[in-house]
């Protein structure tokens, strides 16, 4: 009896090892995707267009049968959290996502967030794509985990984009900067001054508020005074709706360009539509690129916003882009890898130049930012009277992206 027991442990073991046959818990029927976002709080209404994305991006993926993995097509079910934009509630649900088993993580609406989470990667490894713009400095030499990755760059991206725009295609070089008082204002500010330096130009005054101010009456006046080519602001949600609103009410708009460093249509619509009106902004994605140069680009975008569209009601927005986009990458990589493991998919991704999304080709940097010809859109507020309905708000006026956009390797240490 014992030496039968024996041999079935022994011819088990070997069956276990023997190439092409593996455990049912080793070719799972299911991946996990854990959407962790500010469903409430703060950034509820950005939150909101993410969770869109999300949806659509595993609607389309489920509607060809699911992921091609070897041992076949796999399904993809979505493990939804609230982080609530708290530091504490979000780290708590994380974990409570990998606890449920969730083989890979999208999200959140704010780059702090973003932080935390990729350190929750290094003691669990599981594919993080941020569906934020995450702070600059997770993008350092050794600060990375295995498999996370960014499709929509940093803060001193914006920031050098912005005074690209503004000084090389725009001409103008007097910039008053409105700035918020944290890691994300003092990054877009180094960004800036980078571009400014490159370009020509120079900030001849900076206000720095903390967010969630209510008033911003002293800057503008203030900004008025000095009058400056541009009024460049870089707050963002509820912020930059009160900053603009006063902004056009104070007359800063009459004589000086308004320009916002990071524009959504959630945001875009709050704005007054005379405040809005020949605004300026950097848009991660704007949905109606019908007389964009690139025509892949335009149909991809056509085919985007027409499922958007059946399945929403409305286009899509930049944030719900991002978290997109971070889906359909994701899920390429890890289609490509053959595997859920977290150092393989990234190992897969990191040695594919033929990735493909919504923008178009493109591919990851050594310190896993993505490189897109069309890493942002300039755009600029619709005239009232121009406007076709309520999601009408923006004419596309350009582009920057290619590795340019992005900081110097260098500068993260590699």
């Amino acid at each position: 009896m014992r030496k039968q027991i024996l041999l079935s442990i022994i011819l088990f073991s070997c069956l276990i090892l023997i190439p092409g046959i593996s455990s049912a818990a080793e070719n799972p029927k299911v991946f996990k995707l854990g959407f962790i976002t500010s469903l409430s709080g703060t950034f509820a209404a950005v939150g909101e267009t993410q969770r869109m994305g999300v949806l659509l991006a595993v609607d389309q993926i489920n509607a060809r049968g699911g992921l091609k993995m070897p041992w076949g097509k796999v399904k993809v079910e979505v493990l939804s959290k609230d982080d609530e934009t708290k530091l504490d509630v979000g780290v708590r649900r994380f974990r409570e996502l990998i606890a449920e088993g969730a083989n890979g993580i999208t999200g959140t609406t704010w780059n702090p967030m973003a932080a935390a989470f990729n350190e929750e990667c290094k003691i669990t490894p599981v594919p993080f794509f941020p569906g934020c713009v995450p702070a600059i400095d997770s993008f350092k030499k050794g600060n990375m985990a295995d498999a996370t990755f960014s499709v929509a760059f940093t803060p001193w991206s914006i920031g050098y984009l912005g005074g690209a725009i503004i000084s090389k295609n725009m001409g103008k070089k007097k910039i008053y900067h409105l700035s918020r008082a944290d890691s994300w204002g003092k990054t877009i500010q180094e960004g800036l001054a980078a571009a400014l330096k490159e370009y020509g130009g120079e900030v001849i005054g900076l206000s720095e508020s903390p967010q969630g101010t209510i008033d911003y009456t002293a800057a503008i006046n203030k900004a008025k005074s000095m009058k400056p080519d541009v009024f460049y602001n870089d707050f963002f949600a509820g912020d930059a709706i009160a900053s603009f609103k006063q902004a056009y009410e104070l007359g800063l708009s009459k004589d000086t360009t308004m320009f916002s460093a990071w524009i959504t249509n959630v945001v875009g619509s709050g704005i007054p539509e005379n405040a809005l009106a020949g605004l300026y902004a950097l848009n991660y994605y704007y949905y109606d690129l019908e007389k964009f140069e690139d025509k892949d680009v335009v149909k991809r975008a056509k085919e985007y916003t027409a499922a958007h569209m059946k399945k929403y009601g409305e286009p899509p927005d930049a944030y719900g882009t991002i978290a997109y986009i971070a889906c359909e990458l994701m899920f390429r990589g890890i289609e490509k890898a053959g595997s859920f493991e977290a150092k393989r998919i990234s190992k897969a991704i990191m040695e594919s130049k033929d990735l493909t999304c919504v923008k178009g080709p493109v591919y990851f940097r050594e310190d896993r930012e993505m490189v897109s010809k069309y890493a942002a859109f300039v755009v600029k507020g619709k005239d009232p009277k121009e406007k076709k309905g309520k999601w009408d708000l923006f004419k596309v006026e350009g582009y920057f992206g290619g590795d340019a956009a992005l900081p110097p390797l260098k500068m993260l240490g590699f």
